[in-house]
């Protein structure tokens, strides 16, 4: 039976990345919530379900999970970046930042247990080097983040009994339109040659995947490498 691989913000950037990395062994799920570019990023791959979701609107995820009764990978890549001070920053910038980076992944992870279970699944969680440490602008980012570790952490003593694993992967700065709304705000100049790239964090997912069942990448910091 061919394995299934659950992925969010699979549309671009680094989830689209993983999926590529996926598709070759794997029946993707695709979850997001704009059809068209959803069912582009579907027809693209040789087993792919489109899946409509609002992670901003929680209470949804047990509709994803009646369809798909055994998961072997979720992946969380789904995510935003809402930059400013803690004076600048809205309620509203904090509640979405921890509604979309934090609740989202642990309603939809909730949702999904019985059926990674079945599978001995693994979850990663795409974090960021902003979920290790904090600048100033990134408290909400930041504190999303380390929301989103602590969750893993627990996620994977919980669930290891049931053959569940758990990584995080803390990318830095990776070439995505993330990363260049960062460097707007930083009013920087963005040069996408500089960074890692999002095929790189693809890989570092694979190699953590084919491990096999006795051994676990409890946590992945990659980084860009110095350039001469």
């Amino acid at each position: 039976m061919t394995p299934s691989a659950l992925i969010t913000g699979a549309t671009g950037g680094i989830g689209r990345a993983i999926a590529e990395a996926l598709a070759p062994t794997h029946h993707l799920f695709l979850v997001g919530r704009n059809f068209e570019p959803l069912q582009r990023a579907a027809e693209g791959f040789r087993s792919a379900t489109p899946l409509l979701a609002d992670l901003g609107s929680p209470g949804r995820m047990g509709d994803l999970a009646a369809q798909i009764p055994a998961l072997d990978v979720l992946v969380h890549s789904a995510g935003i970046l809402r930059m400013g001070t803690v004076e600048e920053t809205s309620q509203e910038d904090w509640a979405q930042s921890m509604q979309i980076n934090v609740l989202a992944p642990v309603e939809l992870t909730r949702a999904m247990l019985l059926a990674l279970r079945r599978a001995r699944g693994h979850v990663f969680m795409i974090n960021s080097g902003l979920g290790h440490r904090t600048i100033a602008g990134s408290g909400a980012y930041s504190a999303s983040k380390f929301a989103m570790k602590a969750f893993a952490d627990a996620l994977r003593i919980e669930e290891a009994s049931n053959g569940i694993k758990v990584t995080s992967i803390h990318p830095g700065r990776v070439s995505t339109p993330m990363q260049e709304q960062l460097h707007s705000w930083e009013e920087k100049t963005y040069d996408a040659e500089n960074w890692v790239r999002p095929e790189q964090i693809a890989e570092a997912l694979m190699t953590a995947l084919s491990l096999g069942d006795r051994a676990n990448l409890d946590s992945i910091d990659i980084n860009p490498s110095p350039q001469p």
